[in-house]
């Protein structure tokens, strides 16, 4: 998915069918991002731990409940590696407990989205996407 000039995103997320939304959305935008999926925390660690300048995310999409590795570790990882300490992460969890919003934020998340349950509310992570990719660095 994706063009070739696009930013880079890596999407962290073990549902196959939040996966495809996700997919759906981001085609929307221009110019639309590469997209690198991993389906659990441990192969996300594995990506930050090999990945050199070209592979570099300009944003991560985190999901929270993984398996083998949950996404509050990932994203304990993710900020206490060098180069990584300041990559836009946003988690898209189902979670909307307030302790997860506050807990994620707390731990370095630059923003939070909760997934939602029709394809429409699922479209507005597009500009949440298209605005975070523009602030990144």
């Amino acid at each position: 998915m994706g063009s070739e000039t696009g930013p880079l995103v890596l999407l962290v997320e073990d549902n196959a069918a939040d996966v495809s939304l996700i997919e759906e959305v981001l085609a929307d935008e221009q110019p639309a991002p590469r997209l690198h999926v991993v389906r659990d925390g441990a192969k996300a660690l594995e990506f930050i731990r090999e990945s050199g300048t070209e592979t570099h995310p300009a944003l991560v999409l985190l999901d929270l409940n993984l398996p083998k590795v949950s996404g509050e570790e990932v994203l304990q990882h993710l900020r206490a590696t060098p180069g990584w300490e300041a990559t836009k992460v946003l988690i898209i969890s189902s979670s909307n407990a307030v302790r997860d919003r506050e807990r994620a934020i707390a731990l370095g998340a630059s923003g939070y989205f909760r997934k939602p349950f029709t394809l429409e509310q699922f479209m507005e992570l597009g500009p949440r996407v298209r605005e975070m990719l523009g602030n990144a660095a």
